[in-house]
């Protein structure tokens, strides 16, 4: 005869079993891969697997948004995809600090979190936690009331924890490699990030039958303007003068120090007549600013840069070749008298 009550040991044993062998897989996963979506998409299966969830996802806190790292299980595809911070669930943890865990969603403080047309009944969401900071959360739903038990909700914020382990290497090594790629200084993409990123706009470039621009960027008469002031004074001129580059250039558009007082520009998608124009809003705008000392030290008291222009495919086939060709354009702009743009 059936009995109900070693029915359901058996089930919370099998429960448990499986729950040992999914964390045995996570953690074999986490010690192959530093490929933190790959990882959390394994958490977000086993997560389905274990408890019976119509849904999950691993969603990161970025600068502004929420990136869905995993998904499974929706209609909707939101893998790779940016939420707003607004969105009611992420709003309400992020203000409270407090997980979601209920069986009658409507009924529940978070009836709010539930989007217009959503057929959920059943909710946890758990935050993913570093250093005292909300990074990230762990979604499951179901469409039956009452789907998830305590062990579900123990189970999730166990892998919340994994998770947040996994995170905080993962930002550490994001964090070594922008050190690598980027000048101390001014904060923008060094000389070795540059030879990468024009490798790579070559490629595309030819193969899209595409077409690409550089400005090489030198800043009139630097010397005289660090002799007269000093050399924290010339590095904060450096600093805003990439601050203004960036506030006139597009999303799109990569700086890159060069060495010294030179940058570089890589405007994707335009052609060197498009980008003489670009050069030309950046030498005025230049040309129109105040900066502390000039009066003093520069030329008819104002600082100025020389822009060189060269783009693909009209003034070489390789990176070396354009790069050369804005070079001896800028060494054109310098020699006809500076503050000028001169297309290669």
């Amino acid at each position: 005869m059936y009995n109900v009550k070693e029915g359901v040991v058996m089930k919370q044993q099998e429960k448990h079993l499986r729950t040992l062998e999914a964390i045995a897989s996570i953690h074999q996963a986490v010690g192959a891969n530093l490929d933190l979506k790959a990882i959390c998409k394994i958490i977000a299966e086993k997560i389905v697997e274990i408890t019976g969830a119509d849904g999950a996802a691993i969603l990161i806190f970025r600068d502004g948004y929420a990136e869905v790292l995993a998904e499974v299980g929706f209609r909707k595809k939101f893998e790779g995809k940016r939420l707003e911070l607004t969105m009611p669930a992420i709003n309400y943890i992020l203000n409270t600090g407090n997980l979601i865990f209920t069986g009658e969603l409507e009924k529940s403080v978070a009836a709010t979190c539930i989007p217009s047309g959503c057929g959920m009944k059943s909710l946890i969401c758990v935050p993913i936690i570093i250093k005292d900071r909300i990074r990230g959360i762990v979604h499951l739903d179901a469409a039956r009331e009452d789907a998830f038990d305590r062990e579900d909700l123990e189970l999730v914020k166990m892998l919340a924890g994994e998770i947040a382990i996994i995170m905080e290497r993962t930002f550490l090594y994001e964090e070594i490699k922008e050190m690598s790629i980027k000048d101390p200084l001014t904060g923008v993409y060094n000389r070795r990030k540059l030879e990468e990123d024009l490798n790579h706009e070559v490629s595309r470039a030819k193969r899209y039958n595409r077409n690409f621009s550089i400005l090489m960027i030198d800043v009139d008469w630097f010397k005289k303007y660090n002799d007269t002031h000093g050399h924290q004074k010339g590095d904060e001129l450096l600093k805003r003068i990439v601050e203004i580059l960036k506030s006139c250039l597009r999303a799109s558009d990569r700086i890159y120090r060069y060495g010294g007082e030179e940058f570089v520009v890589l405007l994707p998608e335009t052609p060197r007549e498009r980008a003489y124009v670009a050069a030309e809003r950046l030498r005025k705008r230049i040309e129109q600013e105040k900066f502390f000392g000039a009066e003093k030290s520069q030329p008819e008291g104002k600082v100025t840069i020389s822009i060189g222009v060269a783009g693909f495919p009209d003034d070489g086939k390789n990176w070396e070749e354009i790069l050369r060709k804005a070079d001896s354009a800028l060494y054109r702009a310098k020699e006809e008298g500076r503050n000028r743009v001169v297309l290669a």
